[in-house]
């Protein structure tokens, strides 16, 4: 919608070589309203001047010495490109051919000299109310098109990381099946063993042995039911969680990892925790990912991960604490944006922490990062009490 403020408000300007012509368009201009214009009578100073004022009207003198209007009219529309020419033909040159030359090149109208002041004033209105008309719709297409591009990067993300979760998704049940397999076979070792261990025919350090051998395959057979557990279908359905359990549970899938680098994790957790709400494999996800990353930050002998858990007020709260190689402060605010990552490629995709992220969100929690470089890095979780009566039907996953 275009004004008669917004008119009067246009940029204007007046070329022509008679000094005279200038002085009454502009007596012409200040007694319509306009207050935003300037003259040139040196057509030399057109393009400088025309780019540097940037007018949404040139009103225009064809007839003029070393550069005439047509040239000007030509050199205008290399500026302007595909855009709108704002351009009013002032000419002397009343026959049909200037006037039609005039408007092959590009003018928007023009006007006969001596002219009358009642007609240009309305030539000059219309002709801006068009040009003001055609900034706005460049405008909204401008605004539309960032959209446009704001929303096809964003199904693209989208698009990456519902493939990214396929594999993952393939990947699990692979691992649940192998795990399974893996399950059967080890429970007969573990009888065979149990019934050896029970003959009373071994000596000391056999018996010791076959000792070590059963819990070896127990601690085996726990590994492939929790693997079984984590990589089981999401039921959507939030329950009351014991936040102990889910970590400790994390960490036995990692123990082999922390072993391998000499990572010792410290437990601090607080007496009688109370549960929390949430889905079960959903905020294990999340578990995972932050242990995870904790050991990945680590990359020197003799590391340590701290997870410490407390009570503030409805909500638990679990801090996971490494002494890795840390966060630069400029990448902090980036690290939950899908698919940003600080590690190399083949280590990650950077949709640990984006979807981490999102499921806490989704819980009702909060995740906040601190990290000083060369130093550690801790993660917060904060997550709500459970209520009985309050349990979620379901969380979307």
């Amino acid at each position: 919608m275009v004004t008669a403020r917004d008119i009067t408000a246009s940029r204007i300007l007046i070329v022509d070589d008679e000094l005279t012509n200038v002085q009454l368009l502009e007596k012409v201009l200040e007694h319509d309203g306009y207050r935003n214009f300037q003259s040139v009578t040196d057509p030399r100073r057109v393009l400088d001047t025309y780019r540097s004022f940037r007018p949404d009207l040139v009103l225009l003198d064809l007839n003029m010495p070393v550069i005439d209007g047509f040239e000007i009219m030509e050199r205008l529309k290399e500026i302007e490109k595909e855009s709108y020419l704002p351009v009013l033909v002032l000419t002397a040159q009343a026959d049909l051919e200037t006037r039609l030359r005039a408007l092959r090149m590009g003018a928007r109208d023009y006007v006969n000299k001596p002219f009358e002041i009642s007609e240009i004033c309305s030539r000059i209105r219309n002709i801006l109310e068009v040009r003001l008309l055609h900034n706005q719709i460049q405008s909204q297409n401008q605004i539309l098109e960032e959209k446009i591009s704001e929303r096809t990067a964003t199904m693209m993300a989208y698009h990456e990381q519902l493939m990214h979760a396929e594999k993952l998704s393939a990947v699990g049940k692979l691992a649940a099946s192998i795990a399974h397999e893996i399950n059967n076979p080890l429970m007969g070792v573990r009888n065979i063993l149990e019934q050896i261990r029970g003959a009373n025919t071994l000596n000391e350090e056999l018996q010791g042995l076959t000792d070590l051998a059963v819990r070896e395959t127990t601690r085996v057979m726990d590994l492939a039911t929790r693997l079984r557990q984590f990589y089981r279908p999401s039921t959507g359905k939030a329950v009351a969680l014991d936040l102990h359990q889910v970590f400790d549970d994390m960490m036995a899938l990692k123990v082999k990892n922390f072993k391998n680098k000499n990572i010792q994790v410290v437990k601090q957790y607080a007496e009688n925790l109370p549960k929390v709400t949430g889905v079960e494999d959903q905020v294990k996800q999340v578990a995972l990912n932050l242990l995870q990353n904790a050991e990945e930050a680590i990359h020197g002998p003799n590391g340590k991960i701290r997870v410490v858990t407390s009570v503030l007020e409805s909500e638990v709260t679990v801090q996971v604490e490494d002494t890795g190689c840390g966060i630069a402060s400029e990448d902090i605010p980036k690290i939950f944006e899908p698919f940003y990552t600080t590690k190399a490629e083949v280590k990650g995709t950077g949709l640990g922490l984006s979807v981490s992220y999102g499921i806490v969100q989704k819980h009702g929690g909060s995740i906040e990062c601190a990290s000083t470089p060369g130093s550690g890095t801790r993660f917060t979780l904060k997550l709500p009490i459970f209520q009985n009566g309050g349990m979620l039907e379901e969380t979307p996953s």
